[in-house]
């Protein structure tokens, strides 16, 4: 009789382990996604690390023990777990994506662009899946979103920053412009596509992706260091580039416009000049190689050499406000002034909004005698907001 008490004790008691360890093995998988929920990374791998010595092929552990790696930035590990949920189910969107963002960090970029266009391609999954969305090289959580929330216009984006990488700048405004087309309200699509107009020398555009980008976050610091940048000629990969092109004789009238749009902004005016030259002789169509080869001669005080210049600009392109301005101002500084205000009047009637225009209109008038002209050309300019003209507006007619 004890000995049949002793057994079935024993039995109970083996019963109860076993009960115990299933509800304890079961517990590290909500001890794991509570961790994450948390922000809790490593305390959220450990349990799930326990959790998938049992259960190796349970998606949502890999899931999330994956993106719990990517939080700690061991970028590795959370390729592998998102390869090994990609092979558990091939049709997880959300796991295309991730590995995507991990690739792209880890600088494979021809394999996560692969990974964005098959998310693209594959329906989304539960909306309650969490993410933590990280931008690309940054290490700290920017906001918590379902992973729903990784739509099309972010693989767009990210196929984008992938051409980048590649210097497939062509393709890369074709995917930033499918993200814009989404979701125009975006910063970082209009400061990426900026990037890649910058990359391909079209400076004028590039100017005003930034500008779109910082009226959208006007704190959006890569787009102040591109919108700088481009201001000053385009950052110095750009020149090794177009160096490499020309040495390979490879360069045509673009090349050389481009550089020497850099040469200008770097105070090489000499190599400037030859590269526009060049530029000109190669493409006499373009009107932007005479107005800044003109912009060259302005700064060295070559009025009719840069009259020259803005003249032929204003032939090939006579809807553009800024070469009747820039041919208007010579002219200026020349005492010709009947011809500079017919130039200035013809900005602002090209561009009503253009307050450099109705500025040097005023001063023009101011110069000529034509007072009350002159101080409403520059009350206009005033308020536009030139604040050039405030002063010269209180100094004339005030």
């Amino acid at each position: 009789m004890r000995l049949t008490l002793a057994f079935f004790f024993l039995i109970q008691l083996s019963g109860s382990a076993f009960c115990f360890q299933r509800v304890a093995t079961q517990n590290y998988f909500n001890l794991g996604k509570a961790a994450f929920e948390n922000k809790k990374w490593k305390e959220s791998q450990d349990y799930l690390d326990q959790w998938l010595q049992t259960h190796p092929a349970d998606q949502e552990a890999y899931w999330i023990r994956g993106q719990a790696f990517q939080n700690q930035g061991n970028l590795d590990r959370a390729l592998s777990d998102f390869s090994s949920l990609l092979i558990l189910n091939p049709i997880h969107a959300e796991a295309h994506f991730e590995r995507g963002r991990v690739r792209y960090q880890l600088k494979q970029y021809e394999e996560a662009m692969v990974d964005f266009e098959n998310f693209l391609k594959t329906p989304p999954g539960e909306t309650t899946r969490i993410l933590f969305k990280i931008s690309p090289g940054d290490n700290a959580v920017s906001g918590i979103t379902t992973a729903q929330t990784s739509s099309q216009e972010d693989a767009y984006y990210h196929l984008g920053l992938c051409s980048i990488a590649l210097e497939e700048y062509d393709f890369a405004l074709l995917y930033l412009d499918e993200a814009i087309l989404l979701n125009p309200k975006q910063a970082d699509f209009h400061a990426e596509k900026g990037r890649a107009l910058a990359r391909l020398g079209d400076n004028v555009p590039a100017i005003e992706s930034y500008e779109t980008a910082l009226q959208l976050g006007p704190d959006h610091l890569p787009a102040k260091q591109g919108l700088a940048l481009v201001k000053t000629g385009g950052d110095t990969v750009l020149l090794e580039q177009l160096d490499q092109v020309i040495s390979d004789s490879a360069g045509n009238s673009q090349t050389y416009k481009q550089r020497g749009f850099y040469r200008m902004n770097h105070d090489d005016y000499a190599g400037a000049i030859e590269d526009f030259t060049i530029a000109i002789t190669m493409d006499p169509d373009d009107s932007e190689s005479f107005f800044y080869r003109g912009m060259i001669r302005s700064r060295q005080k070559s009025w009719a050499k840069a009259e020259e210049d803005y003249s032929e600009a204003v032939d090939l392109e006579p809807e553009n406000p800024e070469y009747f301005l820039a041919r208007g101002q010579a002219r200026y500084v020349s005492q010709r002034l009947e011809a500079a205000l017919a130039d200035f009047t013809v900005t602002v009637s090209l561009d009503p909004e253009h307050a450099s225009g109705y500025y040097h209109r005023g001063i023009t008038h101011q110069r000529m005698g034509k007072l009350k002209d002159a101080c409403a050309d520059l009350l206009k300019a005033k308020e536009l907001g030139m604040e050039a003209a405030e002063i010269a507006w209180q100094k004339v007619c005030n």
